[in-house]
């Protein structure tokens, strides 16, 4: 429903046993489109032990978190704060 409304903000694709997951995700921030890889591991132990997301083009240039399992539940609001700080 969102990538027919063109309102999607992420693609991702896994291994064969659906254990590794990568992808990009995207941001539009000022009509500019703002593109990063993003990839996951599915842990053995989940859903009890969390996923961490992994941002690598982020990687110390923000303070706030980019990586871990608090950003699991907030991507997509986590890039509508970060991304229009990061690019101005």
């Amino acid at each position: 429903m969102n990538k027919d409304n063109d309102n999607d903000w992420f693609n991702i694709e896994s291994n064969e046993d659906g254990t590794i997951w990568s992808g990009k995700c995207w941001y539009v921030h000022n009509l500019v489109r703002y593109e990063f890889d993003l990839r996951f591991e599915i842990p053995a132990a989940y859903p009890a032990a969390p996923m961490d997301l992994e941002l690598p083009e982020l990687d110390g240039k923000t303070v706030k978190m980019y990586r871990g399992h608090a950003l699991a539940a907030g991507l997509g609001p986590w890039m509508a704060a970060e991304v229009p700080v990061l690019v101005e």
